[in-house]
């Protein structure tokens, strides 16, 4: 469509004017805003940065609270990160196992390299 609309423009400007109205034509501001600041040279690279940021930020927004669900001991108020890890660290120093963690992972246990003790490495 821009090729029709300045028909004697040269390719340089063409492309340049594609990208822009690319990114004009883009739904989502945030990720006009984000494909603008990647500087894309064509609209190839233009297509390509806004299906990364699109597929990136569609994959964060589907990204789950792993503890959500598991364990009704875990709860947030308003499912702040720091208030879930204090919650876990009051319940681990009660002495309290919730049931789905193991010592080490249930792998063998580390020992020292040097006399083979489980209390420390080194």
């Amino acid at each position: 469509m821009v090729n029709l609309a300045y028909p004697t423009a040269p390719a340089e400007v063409i492309e340049q004017l594609s990208v822009s109205s690319f990114i004009e034509g883009l739904r989502d501001p945030e990720i006009g805003q984000l494909v603008r600041l990647a500087r894309p040279k064509t609209i190839s690279e233009a297509l390509a940065q806004a299906l990364e940021i699109e597929a990136a930020k569609e994959a964060s927004r589907f990204a789950i609270n792993p503890y959500q669900g598991r364990d009704k001991k875990i709860k947030t108020t308003d499912g702040n990160m720091i208030d879930l890890l204090l919650e876990l660290l009051q319940q681990f120093k009660n002495g309290q196992n919730l049931g789905r963690c193991t010592p080490n992972g249930g792998r063998k246990p580390i020992r020292c390299w040097t006399c083979g003790a489980e209390e420390h490495v080194l």
